[in-house]
């Protein structure tokens, strides 16, 4: 099919949309979730919502570690067009006051926790574990881990586009989405989607903090934060006023919990 704006990807979801993505979270409440609930209900773990943004934008999901976590694909120009979304889901413990804070909240994404590939750059540039530990060469290191989120994606979409020249990945419409959910309360949360583009966008600066190196943006807080001897754990917190679209905040309708024994009875017989 030629391609046509999707929801998250190139623009808000519809209402009708936003209804059948809470449809299909409201598909892992019944007990077949991932995460169980305090209830005795379950929610959807982070390769579940892949799932269901994958199906609500006719996608497939990558299913892997793979940069991107669903694509989408449509016949463009002669061939073959392919968009790509990084799921990030995440417990916000203030997302419920977002429509009083939606100037300053923002969300939390964790890009990448690769160790052996961070410092492996590291040292092709010559920088050492003992030069983190030592808070130098701060600006330095900002533009390392920033080239290597670029370095993972564009490998990724190669590996995905190898032998079949006909696709090509449109950078400009691949993103980071981020699924907040606030904590439980009475059985319920309050969900929210942002989306981001995938190109991260420099610091104003780049210093030390603690065990972090921590990249400022133009307020004074913090955008990135990479922890290089604590596991390599890159976080990235951008403003919630600055994503391309999303939601407002939402709940997720809840059926009738089904235990396992009940739903083997129901398919198999007693």
């Amino acid at each position: 099919m030629d391609f046509m704006e999707r929801a998250f990807l190139t623009r808000p979801p519809s209402a009708g949309e936003l209804a059948l993505l809470k449809k299909f979270l409201a598909t892992y409440r019944d007990g077949t979730g991932g995460n169980r609930e305090s209830d005795g209900s379950s929610r959807a773990d982070s390769r579940q919502i892949e799932r269901c943004f994958a199906e609500l934008l006719h996608g497939r999901t990558t299913e892997s570690k793979a940069f991107y976590d669903f694509v989408v694909e449509s016949n463009e120009s002669g061939g073959i067009a392919v968009r790509g979304a990084s799921i990030k889901s995440k417990q916000a413990a203030k997302l419920r006051d977002y429509a009083k804070q939606k100037a300053t909240m923002r969300s939390y994404l964790e890009l990448s926790n690769s160790s052996a590939k961070d410092w492996a750059l590291c040292k092709d540039y010559g920088l050492t574990e003992a030069d983190f530990a030592a808070h130098e060469y701060s600006e330095k290191f900002g533009e390392i881990i920033l080239e290597r989120q670029q370095a993972e994606r564009q490998a990724s979409e190669h590996a995905y586009t190898a032998g079949q020249p006909h696709k090509t990945f449109v950078s400009k419409d691949c993103v980071f989405i981020s699924v907040l959910y606030s904590p439980e309360v009475k059985g319920e949360r309050s969900w929210l989607v942002s989306t981001f583009p995938v190109q991260l966008p420099e610091p104003a600066t780049w210093v030390f903090a603690g065990k972090a190196l921590v990249g400022k943006d133009a307020d004074g807080a913090n955008l990135y934060e990479w922890y290089a001897l604590s596991g390599s754990q890159f976080k990235y917190y951008p403003k919630l006023s600055s994503r391309l679209n999303g939601t407002e905040l939402f709940e997720v309708p809840k059926p009738t919990v089904e235990t396992l024994r009940a739903k083997a009875s129901r398919l198999f017989g007693d």
